[in-house]
């Protein structure tokens, strides 16, 4: 091979990794800073399960989830950022935490991981290091991460709208209907 092609082909290479890494293609999604989503939310523990319409807007690290109840019409809505939460809607008055995953689990009983599920959201694992599976289109078909197995089922625009989490005997499912970049 001559001198001048090798660090042609290196930086092809380079670029060909960079592209099937474990993010994923690149969407508009994944590069916005501020997203809306909206869907249902359902989740159990193998013995007690909730589920509801689902709002979630994340605007850079902070994040607002909205979720109502079919039958009561309960609805609640946790908010914060990686230091502090807010969940609203239970009591007459707010509730605080450091973590929202100990906040929901203390208060609803629910297992939810709030932080990996923003990039789960979009299609994509939390860390680069993930090994993902692809299907035949390309698109991230699943992984697993933090002892959680994800699995997408179906996708609109590139974008996932079935996801599946599970971490028996804990289990998340979403169906996203819409999601929106925000300005």
């Amino acid at each position: 091979m001559r001198p001048l092609l090798r660090p042609v082909i290196a930086l092809l290479a380079g670029v060909l990794t960079a592209c099937g890494g474990g993010r994923g293609v690149i969407d508009p999604v994944q590069q916005a800073g501020h997203w809306r989503l909206e869907g249902r939310l359902a989740v159990s523990d193998g013995r007690d399960s909730g589920s509801g319409s689902l709002t979630w807007e994340q605007e850079g690290a902070y994040y607002r989830i909205e979720l109502r109840a079919p039958v009561s019409g309960q609805s609640w809505r946790l908010s914060g950022d990686a230091t502090l939460c807010t969940l609203e809607g239970l009591r007459p008055y707010p509730l605080h935490a450091d973590s929202p995953e100990q906040l929901l689990q203390r208060e609803l009983g629910w297992h939810l991981p709030v932080a990996p599920l923003r990039d789960w959201l979009q299609g994509r694992p939390m860390h680069d290091e993930t090994v993902v599976s692809r299907d035949s289109q390309g698109r991230v078909s699943g992984f697993e991460e933090s002892g959680w197995q994800i699995e997408y089922r179906d996708f609109r625009d590139g974008r996932p709208t079935r996801i599946t989490a599970r971490r028996p005997p804990h289990q998340v499912r979403l169906a996203i209907r819409s999601w929106i970049v925000l300005p």
